[in-house]
């Protein structure tokens, strides 16, 4: 982009690894939509993939001049590698993409008109459901947790650039893999004003990635609450906290179980009977649920 071009409107930013055929995919699915519409910047930071990721890019950059390739010189994981997609883009908002993930057809541009007439709002959000197209606005990371079924999902995350920027230590959660549940709430701090869109948002195929390599246990519950925990004395009400324990049981927890023993997924439950106990023994329903998980477990 040269000097004298306005900055992009939106910025969306994918972060990617070994993952050309469903990049390509989400480039295609991209640019089907925008053609050469200079209100949108493409960031791809690639994670030091070995496969054709960068013929790929390659392809795309002959015909268009708005995307942005950063390769990283060796895999990083997925928090800074996504950190480093936010840190490149320019646009007033940002939208981090899953290499996986396609919008439904003629929502980028629902999403760029909540942009245009929100622009108060640190955070936005696009809550996948099977409802008519609709937006709601709130003030504050709690009536913000209350009003979704999580925030780790990144491609639904938007996010205002010069409220991104004004986090003082963007590194402090990177270990834990899901910096951005981190970003959104310190974002919120600096500019409470949110709004989300619910609505069918998403194609049926988004996620088409295998389904796996990572450990629950840490995702949905240590690293999780550890975030949230570290909010809870100033920001974060208890009743807030104790409302998102239940979500993530029945929405994360107990389906990522089944799909293990239904053989539709990998991932890694090591550690899960501790990580519940940790932070669910204040719970009423914690001896329940807890027979409930290792009754399962066995199954496996």
């Amino acid at each position: 982009m040269s000097k004298n071009e306005s900055k992009p409107l939106l910025t969306i930013g994918i972060p990617t690894y070994n993952r050309a055929a469903f990049l390509d995919k989400c480039l295609d699915s991209i640019y089907s939509e925008i053609n050469y519409d200079p209100n949108f910047e493409i960031v791809i930071s690639d994670n030091a993939s070995t496969d054709n990721t960068y013929e790929i890019v390659q392809k795309y950059k002959e015909s268009h001049n708005n995307i942005v390739y950063y390769k990283q010189t060796e895999n990083v994981g997925f928090s800074k590698n996504l950190k480093k997609a936010l840190d490149l883009a320019t646009g007033e908002y940002i939208n981090p993409h899953g290499d996986d993930d396609f919008f439904n057809p003629g929502m980028i541009y629902e999403i760029i008109k909540m942009i245009r007439e929100n622009k108060d709002c640190s955070v936005m959000y696009t809550s996948w459901k099977n409802v008519p197209l609709n937006i709601t606005y709130g003030v504050n990371m709690n009536n913000y947790l209350n009003e979704l079924n999580g925030i780790n999902f990144i491609t639904s995350m938007i996010l205002k650039n010069v409220d991104y920027k004004e986090i003082d230590d963007k590194d402090k959660f990177l270990d834990t893999e899901i910096n951005q549940v981190y970003v959104q709430l310190e974002m919120l701090k600096i500019n409470p004003k949110y709004c989300i869109m619910h609505g069918n948002i998403f194609r049926l195929d988004s996620g088409g990635a295998p389904y796996g390599g990572y450990n629950l246990s840490d995702a949905a519950i240590n690293n999780y609450f550890e975030i949230l925990e570290s909010y809870s004395k100033n920001d974060l009400f208890i009743e807030t906290l104790k409302y998102e324990k239940i979500k993530v049981l029945n929405s994360i927890i107990f389906p990522s179980i089944y799909k293990v023993i239904n053989k539709q997924s990998e991932i890694d439950l090591n550690g899960l009977v501790e990580a519940f106990i940790k932070y669910y023994s204040d719970e009423i329903y914690f001896e329940e649920k807890l027979n409930e998980i290792k009754g399962l477990l066995k199954l496996i």
